[in-house]
């Protein structure tokens, strides 16, 4: 449990801010990347957000999506500002980085969800791992892809690391690849003779990492290399309470 404060606020995209927090008191804080931590602003209800830096970088970094009508991201969005306090408790999850894992990585993010993905590559690659490491970014238009220049920075500077961005919904003619991330990497898969050894990390909306695992382990890879945490929005939350007591 941590008191933390706001060294800088950015947008990442039209819906999507970068928070980087310096701890103040309760640190150091040790964690694994693709863990994630509880955050309190003020006396708004405490949300879950996965750290995008890596565990040996002093400023924790955060990657907040809009969600229209929440309580908490509007704030975020239109008020939260450098000097700002903030409560961190973590860290949480188990789709972390297996450092003694030697195969090849997978790793797939959609939207916000590259925040616990970047930690797991960059920490990957800044430990030396030299086994394939392939990050599928997938999001619906131009005006949601972000962090395109730093992985492709980190794609030139070492050659076991591929950087792939997915559009599902462009909004014009397009030299990138479309469809959705799940078919994009059941393509680019299907002709490999064998998965097994291959573990993949998902982070980003339920309905893209449910479908990218199924075609996963249709392809092949073991369901337990599949590490993802599930994170839903609290209206998702709400519907799926509603759905279960009128089932």
């Amino acid at each position: 449990k941590m008191q933390c404060r706001v060294v800088e606020v950015a947008d990442l995209t039209h819906d999507i801010r970068r928070i980087r927090l310096a701890i103040e008191e309760g640190g150091p804080f040790t964690f694994t990347a693709g863990q994630y931590a509880n955050l309190r602003f003020g006396d708004l209800p405490s949300r879950d957000y996965s750290m995008a830096n890596r565990p040996d970088q002093p400023l924790l970094e955060f990657h907040i999506r809009l969600v229209p009508g929440g309580a908490v991201t509007p704030f975020v969005r239109d008020r939260l500002s450098a000097g700002d306090a903030v409560r961190v408790e973590g860290p949480f999850g188990t789709s972390y980085l297996r450092d003694k894992h030697t195969g090849p990585i997978l790793a797939l993010a959609g939207g916000s969800g590259l925040a616990p993905i970047k930690s797991i590559v960059e920490t990957a690659l800044a430990s030396g791992k030299r086994q394939p490491i392939t990050l599928y970014f997938g999001v619906r238009g131009e005006r949601d892809l972000y962090g395109e220049q730093a992985f492709r920075a980190l794609a030139a500077e070492h050659e076991n690391f591929r950087f792939i961005p997915v559009l599902s919904a462009p909004e014009g003619p397009t030299a990138r690849r479309t469809g959705f991330l799940a078919d994009a990497v059941r393509s680019d898969l299907s002709a490999a003779k064998s998965l097994d050894g291959m573990k993949a990390y998902l982070a980003g909306p339920p309905v893209m990492v449910e479908s990218a695992v199924a075609a996963l382990v249709d392809l092949g890879v073991r369901r337990q290399d599949c590490h993802a945490d599930a994170f839903y929005t609290e209206a998702d939350k709400a519907k799926i309470v509603l759905l279960g007591l009128e089932g």
